[in-house]
């Protein structure tokens, strides 16, 4: 799978990790999408905010970024740094989304062999992005979607042998980590930070 699951994401902290390391991490997951026709636009968006936090991320931890730019603001500061594309903190609350999106796309192909792969992407699209995005974007998504090429098509691409099932070891970490993640961003602020 183009080394997408490394074992450094699977070591990770959660907040308290190197934040250059979890973005490496992060876009080697992200790395899902470039094989997946009409995902380009997605994978682009993923990866800008893999990228924001590994610029920002030297020698810091996530939390460090975050806690940087949100500690002692008000309720109006912080709506405005989680839109703020530039910061650190809109950046990882992005990516925490978008890496919910792949991880539930990818359960969805392990647990459910006979799921058409646009289905799966469906999956991971609904609990994810989709509530946070504008009509525009859910449209222009839905028909993205329909380019994904066939299930076994793209399984074949993730790798030799059994791809998912070295996936499907390495996912309940993964998962996990994304959640602590998201319950550290929930707790710096449950209305503008939640996943």
């Amino acid at each position: 799978m183009r080394e997408a699951i490394r074992e450094k994401a699977c070591a990770n902290k959660g907040e308290d990790a190197d934040a250059a390391a979890f973005a490496e991490a992060s876009l080697s997951l992200i790395s899902v999408f470039d094989l997946i026709n009409g995902m380009g636009m997605a994978s682009g968006d993923m990866k800008g905010n893999a990228n924001t936090i590994k610029d920002m991320g030297a020698g810091k931890t996530l939390s460090a970024i975050v806690k940087g730019e949100c500690d002692g603001k008000s309720e109006g500061d912080i709506k405005k740094i989680a839109g703020d594309g530039k910061k650190g903190t809109c950046a990882l609350l992005w990516l925490a989304r978008a890496l919910n999106f792949i991880l539930v796309l990818l359960k969805e192909l392990i647990d459910n062999p006979a799921k058409k792969l646009s289905d799966c992407v469906l999956a991971g699209y609904d609990v994810s992005l989709k509530p946070h995005h504008g009509m525009i974007i859910k449209g222009t998504f839905s028909v993205a979607v329909k380019a994904a090429p066939a299930r076994d098509v793209f399984i074949k691409k993730l790798g030799p042998g059994d791809p998912l099932a070295t996936i499907g070891s390495k996912l309940p970490a993964i998962v996990q980590m994304n959640k602590s993640i998201q319950d550290f961003l929930t707790a710096i602020n449950a209305k503008h930070l939640s996943p």
